[in-house]
């Protein structure tokens, strides 16, 4: 009787830690990157540590019709190591615009994120997306939610996806 106590115990205290930690990060089911598998890496590059991530199964044959424009969004780290890493803290305080950034192109299938990067006190997102995206209205529109952090945006054609396809024969 005293085990099936303890093993109650220990399952509500999992129970809890992770309603407590679903809530600290506002994580809903809905939510793309809570569903999207993630390929990562991590390497030195140039002396400094480069940290990748793509999503593990994006279909590139079937997407690449519909989404022939790169978009790439820089997010400059306020609070950042010497190595370029953001600092521990600040990088988990990130967690929800990052959700936010990832899942930005969500809403009317505007486009998909294919590559996030880490490296020299930046986070580049590398999204493909819609010739029709508004790519400055979608990403002013996270910019404002997050108003202390620096973001900036490009976009430009690459209809062949020759950007992440280059991208990940070098690095995954």
């Amino acid at each position: 009787m005293k085990f099936v106590w303890i093993a109650l115990i220990l399952v509500g205290a999992a129970i809890g830690s992770f309603i407590f930690w679903r809530q600290r990060h506002q994580v809903t089911e809905a939510s793309h990157i809570s569903t999207l598998s993630w390929l990562t890496t991590e390497k030195i590059y140039e002396g400094f540590p480069l940290m990748l991530r793509r999503p593990m199964k994006l279909d590139t044959d079937s997407l690449r019709p519909l989404y022939p424009t790169l978009a790439v969004v820089t997010h400059e780290f306020a609070k950042r190591k010497p190595n370029g890493l953001p600092e521990p803290d600040y990088n988990e305080s990130l967690f929800d615009m990052d959700c936010a950034l990832v899942e930005a192109f969500d809403v009317g299938s505007m486009g998909v994120p294919a590559l996030v990067e880490t490296f020299g006190g930046k986070r580049h997102y590398y999204f493909y997306v819609s010739s029709t995206a508004d790519v400055p209205t979608t990403i002013s529109a996270v910019a404002q939610r997050y108003p202390t952090e620096r973001l900036s945006w490009t976009v430009r054609p690459d209809p062949k996806w020759g950007f992440i396809e280059k991208y990940a024969t070098e690095h995954f």
